[in-house]
């Protein structure tokens, strides 16, 4: 369990704390699906979360479950960032990870958060699981095949330098932009109502589903693995629109978790 100072501890050093970036989306797209989820939550559920925060905006707690990640004691929390399923394979009859997976953990930290009895402590850390993985599950390498470890065993070159294929889907795209995560998100947080509706109107396993539709395209590459400026024409409007959907999804989740 974890007490009410080292929650304070937490929310302190979040923004202080070195990130790895392998088998999580980045900092900055966890942090623009926190923001987008905030600007659209309703007054009840903002003003719950805010007194769960402490005032403090969801962005600033989006990426913990990465921080302790260098935390052996946290190891056994690394399989729920994500699930595995091969192309030829379907969600219905899974072999799922005995120690867990991204759609049980979804699950089991909403139920956590709907939990009235719990600590404010236990809360605010089922919270930022709960906002990570929202984020991750949108991302289409985690929800990855087997044999390439959602593309953290495929080196390519983006723009000319070294990285994983995980890492693009991560982080480069994103960064490429050249744009804070607040004016990303905001770029991105425009939204018809019509849309959000049809966004929302969705389960988890839908989730997973639509990121595993977009494993195509994210495989379709030269052979010599060089990515640059046509990859990234042809992509970014695509991870732009999943993390739009994970901010837009977040926040119905929450409005719904947080009511009163």
């Amino acid at each position: 369990m974890i007490n009410k100072s080292l929650m304070a501890v937490m929310v302190i050093t979040l923004a202080h704390l070195p990130i790895k970036s392998a088998l999580a989306l980045g900092p900055n797209g966890h942090r623009m699906v926190a923001k987008i989820a905030e600007d659209n939550l309703e007054p009840s559920a903002k003003k719950a979360l805010m007194q769960l925060t402490d005032g403090a905006p969801l962005a600033q707690m989006a990426n913990w479950p990465d921080n302790i990640r260098s935390d052996k004691k946290w190891d056994y929390a690394k399989p729920w960032h994500y699930i595995s399923i091969d192309d030829d394979e379907v969600f219905n009859g899974l072999k799922r990870n005995e120690a867990g997976d991204i759609l049980k953990a979804l699950a089991d930290f909403e139920k956590t958060l709907r939990d009235k009895t719990i600590s404010k402590a236990e809360k605010w850390q089922a919270l930022a699981f709960y906002i990570h993985f929202v984020g991750d599950i949108h991302q289409p390498l985690h929800v990855g095949r087997r044999d390439d470890l959602g593309g953290n065993k495929i080196t390519v070159k983006w723009f000319g330098k070294p990285t994983k294929l995980h890492a693009v889907w991560d982080s480069s795209i994103i960064e490429h932009q050249k744009l804070s995560y607040t004016e990303y998100a905001d770029f991105l947080n425009n939204q018809t109502p019509d849309i959000i509706n049809l966004w929302q109107d969705s389960v988890y396993l839908d989730w997973a589903k639509e990121a595993k539709s977009i494993r195509e395209t994210v495989y379709d590459f030269p052979k010599d693995n060089e990515l640059g400026y046509q990859y990234a024409y042809k992509n970014t409007p695509i991870l732009n629109e999943q993390i739009t959907k994970a901010g837009i999804r977040l926040a119905g989740m929450l409005n719904d978790i947080f009511k009163r």
